[in-house]
């Protein structure tokens, strides 16, 4: 996987969060058709700039742009 794929899939899952207070890891990947692979890389790269907030909830991860209460930083 090449740095820019990750960069653009990083991109396509913020617009994602920007328009949602919280939502599954499982939601993003069906609706932008990720793989497990490519969605955690691009998870990744927001957690390096300290962007991205994830909560697990009854065995279910969700994922945030902004921090909602429970809610960790990488």
């Amino acid at each position: 996987m090449k740095t820019l794929d990750i960069a653009v899939n990083a991109s396509r899952v913020w617009h994602i969060l920007e328009g949602t207070y919280s939502i599954t890891t499982n939601q993003v990947k069906k609706l932008l058709s990720l793989s497990d692979k490519d969605f955690f890389a691009a998870i990744g790269w927001l957690a390096c700039e300290h962007h991205i907030y994830c909560d697990e909830q009854d065995g279910e991860w969700y994922v945030s742009n902004k921090q909602p209460l429970g809610f960790f930083s990488f």
